[in-house]
């Protein structure tokens, strides 16, 4: 035996134990619930749903719904993937969930925008400790930069920068999912080019956010739909899922999705550049929740310890979402009130049916 190494290890910090099941799911249920509410005040908006009183259809939930969407709901979730793979900072992604109940139920603004600004601060230390702690990475750095935008983004909601938390809030997204992809790609030699083409467009973004903070957004928003576009372009070319859509199980799944997800980013890029406001929800539904839809199956072990069997009715609700997304961009732009509340329905639907799709699957699997 090496001395060395056995004094190494010695030195080395225990991990410590998993969290406790019962309080990650607990916090997987409370970021369900913003994602109801989320959904249910955008059917409204939408004329989907009637409007209510109280609940997901009042006028709270209508006017919150893309802060419970992006901070509650994806703050929850990424955050709770963050501290389950790292086995501590549970209170993060439960502080970013309970944020967005106080939102959408009870209009607590205030109080829901300080947890959200804690929790995407905490997420920001998540990441540094992983680095610190673990090692530093490119792909790490990404998706520490995405908490970053997050945490610019709920500021700038806080103080009524409303382009700001926009960019904010999607360039989490965006870099979040980049930082994984980029990740992937250290499997297989790419040409340097490539790798300084990925640099371009992380500084890209950035710079958009960083415009963005300092109102210069006529600079920022074109900036950012051109960076969009080229990292579309650039995910299509080198990400490792654009070959693997014909293996077969949840690898095949993945990898339609995932493709199908840098399709609609490459087609957002371009609404965005043409000026049409739908290209936002092509960026948030066609591109992200085609990632959501890809990585469930894979993420539904590491967070639950359920193993869901394959299925290819797993590809129906991706389906149904680029059919309705595809209504409501030729809806948007007319203000075709039947055609968006149709789109709305359509939305719902697809959501409704994976998660029936993905309780059978886990169901069989067990």
């Amino acid at each position: 035996m090496n001395p060395k190494l056995n004094a190494s290890a010695a030195r080395r910090p225990a991990e410590p134990p998993p969290l406790p099941r019962w309080a990650v799911a607990a916090v997987a249920l409370l970021a369900v619930l913003n994602l109801l509410g989320a959904l249910g005040g955008g059917l409204v908006r939408l004329g989907s749903l009637p409007a209510g009183e109280h609940g997901p259809t009042g006028a709270l939930a209508v006017a919150a719904h893309g802060a419970v969407m992006m901070a509650g709901f994806f703050g929850s979730l990424i955050a709770l993937e963050r501290a389950v793979a790292l086995r501590r900072g549970l209170w993060v992604p439960a502080l970013a969930a309970l944020g967005g109940l106080l939102a959408w139920g009870g209009g607590w603004w205030r109080p829901a925008e300080v947890l959200w600004a804690v929790s995407a601060a905490g997420l920001v230390g998540l990441y540094a400790w992983a680095g610190w702690r673990r090692a530093m990475s490119l792909p790490l750095a990404v998706e520490a930069s995405g908490a970053v935008a997050l945490l610019a983004g709920t500021l700038g909601f806080a103080f009524g920068h409303i382009d700001l938390a926009r960019l904010g809030w999607s360039a989490f997204l965006v870099l979040t999912i980049a930082g994984e992809r980029r990740e992937l790609t250290r499997l297989v030699r790419l040409p340097r080019w490539s790798a300084q083409a990925f640099l371009i467009g992380w500084a890209a973004l950035a710079l958009a956010v960083a415009l963005a903070a300092f109102g210069a957004t006529g600079v920022a928003m074109p900036l950012w739909w051109l960076a969009l576009g080229a990292l579309a372009l650039w995910l299509l070319r080198f990400d490792v899922a654009t070959k693997q859509w014909r293996a077969k199980g949840w690898a095949g799944h993945t990898a339609i999705c995932l493709s199908v997800g840098y399709v609609w980013l490459l087609l957002a890029a371009g609404l965005g550049l043409a000026g049409q406001p739908v290209a936002w929800h092509g960026l948030w539904l066609g591109f992200v929740m085609a990632m959501v839809f890809g990585h469930a199956p894979i993420m539904l072990p590491a967070l639950a310890g359920w193993r869901p069997e394959p299925t290819r009715w797993a590809l129906l609700p991706l389906g149904v979402l680029g059919a309705s997304l595809a209504l409501r961009a030729v809806a948007a732009p007319g203000g075709w009130a039947a055609g968006l509340a149709v789109a709305g329905a359509g939305h719902a639907l697809a959501f409704v049916l994976f998660g029936a799709v993905m309780v059978r699957a886990v169901r069989r699997g067990h």
